[in-house]
């Protein structure tokens, strides 16, 4: 079988109904995936982590330490935090967010540089709040409670590369995230792999790569039936059967050889070929 890719149901049953459309047996099969993501930070009072910890984030850290402490005097709700923690940080973040997203919306480009400092803009509002809202659990913070000192040297949480530090570091912590999640595989049987011209026009527009994947299939898998060699054939021929170059100025270049044998099964089962061992015959 071969193997479309790996879908949220709505798609995968969207692709499905596409392919079954055209005549294509497929299958859809449900998995449970899981997703992984690793990441190490140091934990510790900010005076402690200054020289352990790149100047850059402690620099970071420091300007967003300042910002919350501000805020929080201030008298910052948890409705009004955000707003007034991005005001106090960067007073113009409001207007690069609607920029940013006046441009996403536009037909028209934006100058590349403009758009990487919007970019930029936003990645530091975003990475700045999230940093605040973690400096504020670790150190007990409640919105309407007096602060007490506990901005002064407070604990925070600063990124780094694990690989910087000795295992034993001790405000080296780290943290993996596990998300399992349901995807849905799609399969197809090669022999049906060239009624890819029956496929219709939308599924080539939103699923190109598809597309042309199953296109590349089809094309070798129909050379083989339309042009049947003569006599026993080794799994080694056959397989050089399955490189093909097609076009003279533009090339799809396609080596199936890899999957030789799978194809020739398929094309077995529907009685296009024999195989034997290391022969291959092709009906009459």
């Amino acid at each position: 079988m071969f193997k479309v890719g790996e879908y949220p149901e709505d798609e995968a049953k969207a692709i499905a109904g596409y392919l079954k459309d055209a005549g294509i047996k497929v299958d859809m099969k449900g998995l449970v995936l899981a997703r992984t993501d690793f990441t190490a930070s140091l934990q510790g009072k900010i005076m402690e982590i200054k020289g352990k910890a790149s100047s850059e984030y402690v620099e970071q850290s420091e300007r967003s330490l300042a910002a919350v402490k501000a805020v929080l005097e201030k008298g910052a709700t948890e409705e009004t935090f955000r707003d007034l923690f991005l005001d106090e940080l960067n007073p113009g973040w409001k207007d690069s967010f609607r920029k940013f997203e006046e441009s996403s919306e536009s037909s028209e480009q934006m100058d590349e540089e403009e758009r990487m400092k919007l970019t930029s803009i936003i990645a530091e509002c975003i990475i700045s709040l999230d940093f605040a809202e973690k400096v504020m659990e670790l150190n007990g913070i409640k919105f309407g409670e007096p602060l007490a000192g506990r901005l002064d040297d407070p604990v925070i949480s600063v990124p780094v590369d694990a690989g910087d530090y000795e295992d034993d570091e001790p405000m080296l912590m780290r943290r993996m995230d596990v998300d399992l999640v349901k995807r849905y595989e799609i399969t197809l049987d090669e022999f049906y792999a060239p009624l890819y011209e029956e496929i219709d026009d939308c599924f080539r527009d939103d699923f190109t790569d598809e597309y042309l994947r199953i296109q590349a299939l089809g094309i070798v898998v129909e050379g083989l039936i339309n042009e049947p060699e003569k006599g026993k054939v080794s799994i080694e021929k056959f397989a050089e059967r399955c490189i093909i170059d097609v076009g003279d100025k533009d090339v799809l270049s396609i080596d199936a050889s890899l999957v030789a044998e799978e194809i020739a099964r398929s094309l077995e089962k529907k009685g296009i070929v024999k195989v034997k061992g290391d022969t291959i015959k092709w009906k009459a």
